[in-house]
């Protein structure tokens, strides 16, 4: 029984271990410098490679329906726009609400 106990424990701390692990690995780009920037790109990173993407109408660009960039995130508009201010000249996203669809742009 004991041993049981120890096994149960150590598979415990290897789970802990791997979550732990899975949040440390995850790519961030510099420019989302701060814990809520980090946590805004992390949402946002489950689209980036979603089939929902279309080519942009210029170079370096890719375009999706907003609804659907919203559905798979999980992120509200305007945590979508606050995502936005973190851009820079490498990367920025174009939203446009009366057309329904977010273009990004990368560099």
């Amino acid at each position: 029984m004991k041993t049981q106990i120890n096994e149960i424990k150590r598979m415990q701390q290897l789970a802990g271990l791997l979550n732990e692990n899975e949040n440390q690995d995850s790519y961030v780009p510099y420019q989302f410098d701060d814990e809520r920037g980090i946590e805004l790109y992390k949402k946002y990173d489950k689209v980036f490679e979603n089939p929902a993407w279309i080519n942009g109408d210029f170079p370096n660009s890719k375009e999706i329906k907003l609804s659907d960039l919203l559905s798979i995130t999980g992120m509200t508009l305007d945590e979508l726009k606050e995502l936005n201010n973190y851009g820079d000249e490498g990367w920025k996203l174009y939203i446009d609400e009366e057309e329904g669809t977010v273009t990004e742009f990368n560099d």
